[in-house]
């Protein structure tokens, strides 16, 4: 586990803790509440992203006002809030996540499309340039991506998404050094699609 992941399960657990006090049953009413009647709406991705939103809102305000956090640091207020949004995605995420069956049969499209691409696609068909060539950072970008499935909140998603950026960015510096010159969005871009259809049959 890198230190970012074991940072975001220190902030998983504080929270957890927190909501065991028994000072915090309002708030645990609430997030029980919520998690209940989602279900009881019709699926709508765009309505449950904005009552979700409205929600995390909400309980942002409530967190800012409970004696629990009386004089807490900000960053200790985003750390609450992290560990809520990962609470509820989880509870959540059959719904949340789950495709409606016009999007599944469009993902599935995509997939064989990306599936064909894999059997032929080479660096030099998007440009690469020689010195980028680096088929260890590549495979290590690519297991960042395909960690994405083994999460289920949105920032941890996205934690994978930025790791496997920051693969490639080392890479491109480190590469650049010899060449005397800074990479840039030319160059990052291609590799980064590169990565990402090699990376998808795992997803």
């Amino acid at each position: 586990m890198d230190t970012a992941s074991a940072a975001q399960s220190l902030t998983f657990y504080d929270f957890l803790d927190r909501m065991r006090n028994p000072a915090s049953l309002d708030l645990v009413r609430s997030i029980k509440s919520f998690i209940v009647s989602f279900s009881f709406f019709t699926v709508n991705p765009d309505n449950d992203g904005k009552r979700l939103q409205d929600f995390l809102l909400t309980m942002e305000a409530a967190i800012r006002g409970h004696p629990l956090w009386a004089g807490a640091l900000e960053e200790e207020i985003d750390s609450a809030i992290e560990g809520l949004e990962k609470y509820v995605m989880t509870k959540l995420f059959s719904r949340t996540f789950g495709s409606a069956p016009d999007d599944a049969k469009i993902d599935q499209e995509i997939s064989e499309k990306i599936c064909l691409l894999q059997h032929f696609l080479r660096p030099e068909h998007l440009d690469i340039p020689k010195v980028f060539h680096n088929e260890a950072s590549w495979l290590l970008a690519e297991k960042e991506l395909q960690k994405i499935n083994a999460f289920k909140a949105p920032r941890e998603k996205l934690l994978c998404v930025l790791n496997c950026c920051r693969v490639i960015n080392n890479l491109l510096l480190n590469a650049s050094m010899s060449e005397n010159r800074v990479p840039g969005a030319d160059d990052f871009l291609p590799v980064l699609i590169y990565v990402t259809i090699k990376a998808s049959s795992h997803w």
